[in-house]
């Protein structure tokens, strides 16, 4: 399941830029060229299948900017392509993400039917004064018809919301997580609102919802989230089960291979002994053994299972416990911020909370 690689697909485009998002690349031109941007597609999908060989394909994600602006034929060309050129696994997760904005029931349909099985869908809020703040062109009830057809037609479905909103208190809030429930959700996506540098929110000085404010708000949104049988297995995602999970984001959580196709996706790649950085669709750089090892800290402890000392040192050659500072480790698990053993190591509940700052000690 490791060694499976996993193929990140992005397209750059929105309809609109939203105030608080520091990814925005362009807005889609009038007059779109989807055949030269499939073209594109195809050419790199090409390249790494000579530089890979035919690995097996565990996912393919589709990501962006808004990807659902993308025609289902055009998706289907780029599953195809994968196919012909890579051993993609029988059951493998194909993963769009979508828009309410762009959402048209007969297209939805045809990204189904082109061999999308997982949908995730922007909502980010679900009432209409949240919507409005975080800059959302769709209306509630754009977003429920979407909802709607997703938890019907694929076979995982998930959503997004960002909470920590300036203002928002913990009983707005659960009207929106039960509002989102009533789906049958089985996966849910939760991000805290933060303000990045060059966002519009940035610019025009939005305050932040205070710190303390927002962990408090986290942490009830995790214990609630709970109670209704969805369990956190990564900070910001929420899941029924492990057949629920993202197959695709655990990838990059885990240190698996994935390769980026297109202008702006970026990938990790271990071939040869090596490990490359791939950047718009091609191999950018070599990156260190103590470069990868620093990369899987960040992500695996972002994991309820948290760090396999064996996977880490297989995947980044350097071993875990000769890495971390010791001294700090032991300071944070008698903190009880951290557990570790002889094998592997992860964050409590209450570490959670201060994740950054673990991180941060353990590489000091």
């Amino acid at each position: 399941m490791f060694d499976d690689l996993a193929i990140y697909i992005h397209f750059l485009y929105c309809k609109s830029r939203c105030p608080y998002c520091d990814f925005f690349r362009a807005l889609q031109p009038k007059v779109f060229d989807e055949e030269a941007l499939v073209a594109r597609y195809l050419d790199e999908i090409r390249r790494f299948a000579e530089l890979c060989g035919k690995r097996k394909v565990k996912s393919v994600f589709f990501g962006g900017g808004t990807p659902s602006l993308l025609s289902a034929r055009a998706v289907e060309r780029v599953l195809a392509e994968i196919a012909g050129h890579f051993a993609l696994k029988s059951g493998a997760e194909i993963s769009l993400e979508a828009n309410p904005n762009t959402f048209e029931k007969e297209k939805f349909l045809d990204f189904r039917r082109a061999g999308v099985n997982r949908l995730s869908l922007g909502v980010q809020a679900l009432e209409p004064a949240g919507l409005k703040f975080l800059g959302r062109i769709h209306s509630l009830d754009e977003a429920l018809n979407a909802m709607e057809l997703g938890a019907t037609a694929f076979d995982k479905f998930s959503i997004d919301l960002i909470y920590a909103r300036p203002g928002q208190t913990w009983g707005a809030w659960q009207k929106e997580i039960d509002l989102a429930l009533t789906f049958g959700l089985k996966h849910i996506s939760l991000y805290e609102l933060s303000i990045e540098e060059g966002t519009v929110f940035y610019k025009k000085n939005i305050e932040p919802m205070d710190e303390k404010d927002a962990a408090r708000l986290y942490e009830q949104t995790v214990f609630y989230l709970r109670s209704k049988g969805l369990e956190r297995y990564e900070v910001s995602n929420f899941a029924l089960d492990e057949a629920n999970r993202s197959v695709h984001n655990l990838t990059y959580w885990q240190g698996g291979d994935y390769i980026g196709i297109g202008e702006g996706a970026h990938g990790r790649l271990k071939t040869h002994g090596k490990i490359y950085a791939t950047v718009d669709g091609e191999i950018k750089e070599e990156i260190s053994a103590l470069e990868r090892a620093e990369e899987l800290l960040f992500m695996g402890l972002r994991v309820r299972e948290g760090i396999d000392a064996e996977r880490f040192f297989e995947v980044s050659g350097v071993p875990l416990f000769d890495f971390l500072n010791m001294k700090a480790l032991l300071r944070l698990a008698e903190l009880n911020l951290v557990y570790y053993d002889n094998c592997h190591i992860r964050a409590t509940d209450k570490g959670f909370l201060v994740l950054d700052e673990i991180i941060r000690e353990l590489l000091e």
